[in-house]
């Protein structure tokens, strides 16, 4: 019986052991960066370099060791991914751990050590703190000794924290989680989202203790200099390019995964500009020329780790040439500071309305807003001057002239809000997508239309750049945090209010402005629900209390039902006719039952649209108005990029460029004024009733785009009152 006991369960723990191998799907060596049977670990290190063994030690990466398997969420990840035990033969390893083998087993050492950024050391240690022998030290070494000595031990897989990009490129390949499966069926987070690298180099992870070696006791953690942030700036937006790429790369379905990495290479991207429209530089030129080209589409992985490489080489161009002194105007974003905004000609401002509009995000007036033009007035706009192949000739005579219509203009004040401005600052969606407590309300939003709301102004859609040129807004400004567009349809976060958006509606488009409660209402356990600390103090940092109705109704019908005269006579729709109760249904993705019934949410959604008054009837305008001219990117940022001044240390990648240029300070140019635009029909309740004037006289003078713009007129009345009478009917 003994014997039958022991043969069973051996066979068991064989079966449980092939099925974890099963699980794992992966050789255990894959689940290691660096070579584990190589790595001396950090207490090897420490024999020499105290003083940064007790900057790691205290980190977050050392840490992590003794609580990172502890945790909820790291056991709920591994579940779903098939591994019995983190520390051991898990993916786990790769990023959160300095992994070894140790009784054939690859195991956890250490958490994220010396090794897992500079290399494991086992076949550089002996070289590189060796001086040239008995007698020689660091300061007695010769020259041609120390040139063999950096050099041998680079080739030996040394990162020495010289080799800026290798060093550096290390934070990346694991802040970005380049893993789909471990996001989309692991439910992990989808990166640092906030990764900046010198913030991060330069906090809690600076070890810099080098000079004072030199110079005294080695006891001086030193913060690099300015001209060196410059350099580390640059490097670390740059990479976060060619990482977030290489991460996309490796997508092979429209999921979670996907979208999350196509989001943040849009943000680094962004911050990208940011850099080239404050400083021009010829390599971030080229990067961002090879961004624009890649096909950013699942399935592409050989092309875009193609892109990503030749990104590669331009960062390290950039790296061979700049030393950061000519940089010095990117000391404010190194700062984490927004330079000033650009300055564009703008009309003069005349007084401005009041407004007596209030929420629990912010309360006042839009600063911004000129008096609307009377409902009954016949105000008219001269068409902007155009040029080009597709320029309308002006009449050939004075008589053609006058038969010209008058055009329609926009009715109503300019503005840059229609929602009150919120008293707390946001940060985007990003910080919530990375928690692993919000997992599934981040794929429930990458897949929900809130998420793409942003697209059709960041990629030019016909009509919405109609729509914002009647309005007065350029289609290079309709995206940016300014314009009125993003105060409904995107994410702008404070600070970076003169940059295009990086998102559609996120989650502070609902629930608040985050900056100031992000940590707060993280405190508590989730099974309090709102009787947890950090809830309770989120609302009162910002939060939104959802579960009120009134609150929720005004936060929905802020965007959703539109009141503003000059958006409905540029042609926007009102959302009169918007389901409150089906949208509701259609964004649950909240985890517990929220308590408001139908009736209480009926009742709160018409108290709101009660309160905001019927929609206005204006009338529809005809004609861009030539508020403001459209600004272009520098000439440096278009689509065929200018070549970087030739590096002394390596060769040029290939590029269609030729001119060389030493970077500068730049502004945009501002170029004449685009082509009217086709227009859209609103809804029937955002024009006034027209009686149908005759039809002006048509002579062989009178250009082709004036006769066409006639004609769309003229259709767009007898639509106008065609629809007025079926209205009416009873």
């Amino acid at each position: 019986m003994g014997g039958h006991s022991r043969a069973g369960i051996a066979l068991i723990l064989s079966i449980l052991c092939l099925g974890s191998t099963w699980a794992q799907e992966k050789a255990p060596v894959e689940y290691a960066w660096e070579d584990p049977t190589k790595i001396k670990t950090a207490e090897i290190c420490q024999s020499c370099h105290a003083s940064e063994y007790d900057v790691w030690f205290k980190t977050t990466h050392a840490r992590g060791f003794k609580t990172l398997h502890r945790k909820k969420a790291a056991e709920t990840i591994a579940e779903k991914m098939g591994f019995h035990l983190i520390k051991r033969e898990s993916l786990c390893l790769t990023c959160h751990y300095t992994p070894i083998i140790k009784n054939d087993t690859l195991r956890a050492v250490s958490g994220v050590s010396c090794e897992s950024c500079h290399g494991a050391a086992a076949d550089w240690i002996d070289i590189h703190n060796n001086y040239g022998g008995k007698g020689f030290t660091w300061e007695n070494e010769t020259p041609e000794h120390k040139r063999q000595r950096i050099e041998q031990s680079r080739e030996l897989g040394m990162r020495r924290p010289s080799d800026m990009y290798a060093v550096a490129a290390r934070c990346f390949q694991c802040h970005t989680v380049p893993d789909e499966r471990l996001v989309n069926v692991g439910g992990h987070g989808t990166g640092s989202s906030d990764f900046e690298y010198v913030t991060w180099s330069q906090g809690e992870m600076r070890h810099n203790f080098y000079q004072s070696f030199l110079t005294g006791d080695g006891t001086v953690n030193a913060e690099r200099s300015a001209t060196r942030k410059r350099v580390m700036y640059v490097l670390g937006r740059a990479l976060d390019v060619e990482y977030s790429l290489r991460g996309l790369a490796v997508a092979k379905e429209k999921k979670r995964y996907f979208k999350a990495m196509s989001r943040r290479l849009r943000t680094a991207g962004s911050e990208v500009r940011a850099i080239q429209a404050t400083v021009e530089i010829p390599e971030v030129v080229e990067i961002l020329a090879l961004v624009k080209q890649a096909k950013k589409v699942p399935g592409n992985e050989t092309d875009l780790l193609a892109q990503a490489d030749r990104i590669g080489e331009w960062i390290k161009l950039f790296l061979d040439r700049s030393d950061g002194s000519e940089l010095a105007a990117l000391d404010p974003l190194v700062r984490g500071e927004s330079p000033p905004p650009p300055e564009q000609p703008v009309a003069e401002p005349t007084p401005a309305t009041a407004s007596s509009a209030a929420s629990a995000t912010g309360a006042g007036s839009d600063p911004s807003t000129t008096p609307p033009t009377s409902e009954g007035a016949t105000a008219a706009a001269t068409p902007p001057a155009k040029t080009g192949a597709g320029a309308t000739k002006p009449p050939s005579s004075a008589k053609a002239a006058a038969k010209r219509p008058a055009v329609q203009a926009v009715v109503g004040a300019f503005k840059t809000h229609i929602r009150p401005k919120a008293t707390f600052e946001s940060i985007g969606p990003g910080k919530c997508g990375s928690c692993h407590r919000h997992e599934t309300q981040s794929t429930w939003w990458f897949e929900d239309a809130h998420y793409a709301s942003a697209d059709p102004f960041l990629e030019q859609n016909p009509e919405n750049v109609a729509l914002a040129r009647r309005y007065g807004l350029s289609a290079d400004d309709m995206a940016k945090g300014t314009a009125v567009c993003m105060d409904c349809h995107g994410t702008v976060v404070t600070g970076k209010e003169h940059r295009e958006v990086s998102d559609g509606v996120g989650c502070e488009g609902c629930h608040g402005p985050a900056a100031s409660y992000l940590k707060p209402h993280q405190k508590g356990e989730r099974e309090l629900g709102v009787q947890r600390p950090g809830y309770v103090d989120a609302l009162k940092l910002g939060m939104l209390e959802l579960r009120d109705a009134s609150v929720r109704a005004k936060t929905c019908a802020d965007c959703h039902y539109i009141t503003d005269e000059r958006l409905l006579s540029a042609g926007h729709k009102s959302g009169a006719d918007f389901d409150y109760i089906e949208g509701m249904k259609q964004i649950s993705h909240w985890e517990r039952e929220v308590t408001l019934s139908v009736q209480a949410m009926t009742k709160a959604f018409a108290a709101e649209l009660s309160a905001r008054g019927p929609v206005p009837k204006v009338r529809l305008a005809t004609e861009v108005v030539d508020r403001q001219p459209e600004a272009t990117a520098p000439a440096s940022a278009q689509a065929t990029p200018a070549a970087s001044a030739k590096p002394t240390t390596r060769s040029r990648p290939r590029t269609t460029s030729t001119s060389q240029s030493k970077p500068k300070a730049v502004r945009p140019q501002v170029p004449a004024p685009r082509p009217v635009d086709p227009i859209s029909v609103p809804d029937p309740e955002a024009v006034n009733p027209v009686s149908l004037p005759p039809f002006p006289e048509i002579d062989e003078s009178m250009p082709i785009e004036d006769v066409l713009l006639l004609l769309k007129q003229r259709l767009e009345l007898l639509n106008q009152i065609v629809r007025e009478k079926s209205e009416k009917r009873p």
